[in-house]
């Protein structure tokens, strides 16, 4: 990019472009004997990486064989005689940590993986069916078997906005099933008709809200949700800043998990960077610094300004929405309203959240004990400047901190109690959080909050063979009440030493209330 296109960019001059790509916002098929089967948060992806290719490749094979035993055995199980409707609530993908890329990429490509347009978007899919074939031949059997696959849109596989991405999804689940020479018939239309997407959120009335829960998260949202794009490169996705922290820093450390660490600041990071050596800490340092110049140039070029073209689209999709699906455009509005500002769009949260207020803190203290080395002052005079400045720090950088609220999981609880009332559903369920729930709204005693958690198996067992499971992959089965029943969720482990559904046992990394 040319010097004077980026002057205007910072400018806001870029502005405008063609009309802009919203895929179709068609409501899902009502429900009629259905089971809900409900999980979230697989993050299909891990394993293509450029590095530490064996561990990731068989990281990537142990959770394609428990999630693959978790399709089968629901595939063949079935409740009540009723198929299933399985509902993936966001992130089944993870495009922000795929950082494979093709001969042609260029330098900055092959640092930091492709980017998230849709030709980039499409070619980090294909190698993902590549990393992951085993899931989607199942996928393709559980849906070949007559039951039903619901995809919410995550900000992890946020990708799935792109239309081709989506009819690459589906290709590749009808080529699996039926063969490439197959002719096209009744069965394969039905096959098709089984799998649907949804890129806000999926909601049976009387029954079930359901979304990814990104879009109450100041660090992951991407705003507007039916059309998140940059708004001064309409081609591209936007960019959170946790999805810039993955691509810009955690991605460049090999073996570095992501799904607890959305959240930290600087002071997590140094602890966990203090362990690994002197030597190990300056090449983080400078990863750091990158990232850190490069969340500021988002900020300068995107995250300030407003896609005009972007939000018509938006309002123009709230409208087919409105005339698709069981909601009317004042309720999808205020549900829309319930959105977080995005931190990339604020400086007070960049500047919390990149760590440089304890920057700051830190730069006064050592400003001060320069002070104190050069000038002839008293020893009394010294210690007072040097306590001023530690306490001045402390008392900023906590200013700061506290000014910005990381609580995602209190979010969710929050705003699914205000999603309750607002549409009478007696069941909200979040993902995102990786924190397994299950309790009742304080508003009704018949209306629950549940959190799906995650599906990330164990490197090792995690518990012995007659042990209670504490398996870190929880998901959620909602029956479809009878007419004078009410809809009661229950939140389940899948066994990985056992291979079979197991009562979810609260462990205790885990956040639960019956």
């Amino acid at each position: 990019m040319s010097v004077w296109a980026r002057v205007r960019r910072v400018l806001g001059r870029r502005r405008g472009g063609p009309q802009l790509p919203v895929p179709p916002q068609a409501a899902p098929t009502p429900v009629t004997q259905e089971h809900l089967l409900l999980v979230s948060d697989l993050h299909l992806g891990e394993a293509c990486k450029d590095h530490s290719r064996i561990e990731y490749l068989k990281r990537a094979d142990s959770f394609d064989a428990h999630f693959c035993q978790f399709l089968d055995h629901h595939r063949g199980t079935r409740l009540d005689g009723q198929p299933w409707r399985l509902i993936l609530g966001g992130d089944l993908f993870d495009f922000l940590q795929v950082t494979l890329f093709p001969p042609d990429a260029d330098p900055d490509q092959r640092r930091f993986g492709l980017g998230n347009r849709e030709s980039e978007s499409r070619w980090k899919f294909e190698r993902l069916v590549e990393r992951h074939r085993k899931v989607f031949v199942y996928l393709a059997d559980f849906v070949g078997a007559g039951h039903r696959i619901e995809v919410v849109q995550g900000n992890h596989d946020q990708a799935l906005f792109w239309p081709s991405v989506r009819a690459a999804f589906v290709d590749t689940l009808v080529d699996l099933y039926f063969g490439v020479e197959a002719q096209p018939g009744a069965d394969r239309d039905a096959f098709i008709e089984r799998v649907h997407f949804n890129p806000w959120f999926y909601l049976q009335p009387g029954l079930l809200y359901f979304e990814h829960g990104h879009r109450f998260d100041d660090f992951c949202v991407t705003a507007p949700q039916l059309c998140p794009l940059k708004a001064q490169d309409e081609d591209t996705l936007a960019e959170p800043l946790s999805g810039l922290a993955i691509r810009y820093f955690a991605n460049l450390e090999p073996g570095f998990r992501t799904h607890d660490k959305e959240h930290w600041g600087l002071k997590e990071y140094a602890a966990h960077y203090r362990r690994q050596g002197f030597g190990r800490l300056l090449v983080v340092g400078r990863h750091y610094v990158q990232f850190v110049m490069r969340c500021v140039g988002e900020h300068l070029e995107h995250g300030r300004f407003r896609s005009d073209d972007a939000w018509r689209a938006h309002r123009a999709a709230l409208d087919e929405l409105a005339a698709n699906g069981p909601l009317d455009r004042p309720t999808l509005e205020a549900l829309d309203q319930l959105t977080a500002p995005s931190a990339m769009a604020s400086k007070r949260q960049l500047y919390t959240m990149l760590g440089l207020a304890e920057w700051t803190a830190a730069a006064g203290m050592l400003l001060a004990a320069l002070i104190a080395l050069w000038t002839d002052g008293s020893r009394w005079g010294d210690a007072a400047l040097l306590g001023s400045a530690v306490i001045g720090g402390v008392a900023w950088a906590r200013y700061w901190r506290g000014r910005v609220d990381v609580d995602i999981r209190r979010k969710l609880i929050d705003t699914a109690q205000i999603i309750s009332a607002r549409l009478q559903v007696p069941v909200v369920a979040f993902g995102h959080a990786h924190a397994p729930r299950r309790s009742r709204m304080p508003h009704d005693h018949k209306a629950y909050y549940v959190n799906t958690g995650c599906f990330l198996p164990p490197d090792t067992p995690a518990h012995g063979a007659d042990e209670a499971c504490v398996c870190p992959c929880t998901f959620v089965v909602l029956p479809v009440p009878g007419p004078l029943e009410r809809a009661t969720p229950t939140l389940s482990r899948w066994c990985c030493v056992r291979g079979a559904p197991a009562p979810f046992v609260a462990g205790a990394a885990d956040s639960v209330h019956p």
